[in-house]
């Protein structure tokens, strides 16, 4: 059975930023290591396409998700003193869009694992992180590919 649904695909990616900081013997360093991206979808009645830090995808709303292309968590490596603890900032609600043939859709609820209460380097001075977010989908956005960029900082606790 064919769904009466049109399929309008919205594709989009999120590249990212980063800014070292320091204040110890080494600098703390932050690198991105795969882009966060929430996938293609129908964009429908518009609703919201969350990633987890795990990578899991969600929609809300109207937002119809196709399967072929999930989307993805943001990865990065942060290294510096080995055990150092350190302080992740994400973007605030409302400062980071994604950009393309329609209007901008907004990325908010930015979260990352660790926590932005921080993580502590290992014994060779660097960890993994993840990042994910949510994006907010208008009713009939446009069909095409849409990207924006964000930053992550980093800084010793």
């Amino acid at each position: 059975m064919k769904s009466s649904l049109p399929r309008i695909l919205v594709g989009v990616a999120l590249t990212s930023m980063v800014t070292p900081s320091s204040w110890a013997l080494l600098d703390i360093a932050i690198e991105n290591v795969q882009s966060l991206s929430f996938g293609n979808f129908v964009a429908g009645t518009g609703g919201s396409v969350t990633i987890s830090t795990s990578g899991n995808r969600n929609a809300g709303g109207g937002v119809i998700l196709i399967p072929s292309a999930q989307g993805t968590a943001a990865q990065f490596t942060v290294s510096g003193d080995p055990d150092a603890t350190y302080t992740i900032q994400l973007p605030g609600n409302d400062f980071v869009s994604l950009t393309g043939p329609g209007i901008d859709m907004p990325v908010n609820n930015f979260t990352s694992s660790p926590s932005g209460v921080g993580g502590q380097l290992g014994a060779g001075g660097s960890q993994d992180m993840s990042v994910g977010g949510t994006l907010s989908v208008g009713s009939d956005q446009a069909p095409g590919s849409y990207s924006g960029t964000f930053s992550v900082t980093v800084n010793y606790n």
